[in-house]
């Protein structure tokens, strides 16, 4: 008889811790460790309003902000995914932007296995950016508009999940590493408004996915880069970024192009680019750029092209039919 009850005591007990897992899974709860995560996560970044006597997977307003239209470039927002297999909730995604943020880029983001997104645009977080994140699976990662500062470390090209990287509008400063051709999934890389320096890496040449490219306003040198390898880009854009010319012929490749924006090459003259085949361009910036000669027809070709600007530069003559640019805004 008493073997009967310890038998029934030990399956009541696993009964009942398997009912309260299932509870605790029901309810849409993270795991304690993540939980200690975001306390840390948010003592690092300065963030001093996440309450954590509510449950941050069940949308409440203090952790989920709903998006209102009058505030486009504010977003508090933490997203869970709780269709987990193991029954429990984790941290996809966390959106802070535009919150002031003065702290700096938590190193224990790495203590959230199942993150994907982060976006901390428009804070004033400093430092730079922790080697912690080298062993994440961050896909999304936009830090612009802070104050990170230092060259960009190595350990960056450990990030092979990142699709989207947006540095700009930082103190970044240095070369650009050429580790971060090891990134091969990226999509989106953003890097204006920096102060990096020295060339462009050839190891870069293997981002063949690109489809944006953003390095306007720093400080590079050497000829522009051919990008030959960038087929599928959609938007370029190389405004004052201390590069000289010519744009390379290498740019008819680019058949997807949609904006296409460079300004500012140093160097001699050159012919305008072979533009030819982008008729889907809609906006086309060639702002002194030291090119010579006529204004090729094609231009009036592109008829989508909703902005134009190809002022100082050596050109002659007009724009041949561009009656036909019907969407035309700006010139």
């Amino acid at each position: 008889m008493l073997r009967s009850s310890n038998l029934f005591l030990i399956f009541y007990t696993i009964v009942f811790c398997f009912t309260a897992g299932n509870i605790e899974a029901q309810s849409g709860q993270l795991p304690k460790d993540e939980v200690e995560a975001l306390k840390e996560i948010a003592t690092q970044l300065g963030k001093k309003d996440w309450d954590f006597k509510q449950n941050p997977c069940d949308g409440n307003s203090n952790w989920s902000t709903p998006k209102r239209n009058d505030m486009p470039l504010y977003n508090n927002t933490l997203v869970c995914n709780c269709t987990s297999p193991d029954g429990l909730c984790h941290v996809q995604s966390i959106f802070l932007k535009g919150q002031d943020l003065a702290g700096v880029l938590p190193a224990s983001l790495a203590k959230l296995p199942y993150l994907k997104k982060i976006d901390f645009n428009r804070n004033f977080l400093s430092g730079t950016i922790p080697p912690e994140w080298a062993s994440t699976k961050l896909e999304f990662m936009v830090i612009s508009t802070n104050r990170l500062a230092g060259p960009i470390p190595e350990y960056i090209g450990n990030m092979t999940s990142l699709t989207v990287m947006s540095l700009e509008t930082n103190l970044f400063n240095g070369s650009f590493p050429a580790e971060v051709g090891n990134l091969v999934n990226l999509q989106n890389l953003v890097l204006s408004a920096n102060n990096f320096t020295g060339e462009w890496p050839v190891e870069l040449n293997n981002l063949t996915k690109l489809i944006e490219l953003r390095m306007s306003s720093n400080s590079f040198v050497g000829k522009l880069p051919n990008f030959e390898s960038y087929k599928n880009l959609q938007m370029l854009e190389i405004q004052g970024s201390g590069f000289e010319g010519p744009i390379p012929p290498s740019v008819s490749n680019f058949t997807s192009l949609t904006e296409l924006r460079i300004s500012d090459l140093k160097g001699g003259t050159s012919e305008f680019p072979p533009l030819r085949n982008m008729t889907g361009m809609t906006k086309l910036v060639l702002r002194s750029c030291n090119i010579d000669g006529m204004i090729p027809d094609f231009v009036a070709d592109m008829s989508e092209l909703r902005f134009l600007d190809l002022s100082f530069n050596k050109l002659e003559g007009g724009i041949a039919n561009i009656e036909s640019l019907t969407n035309l805004e700006a010139t």
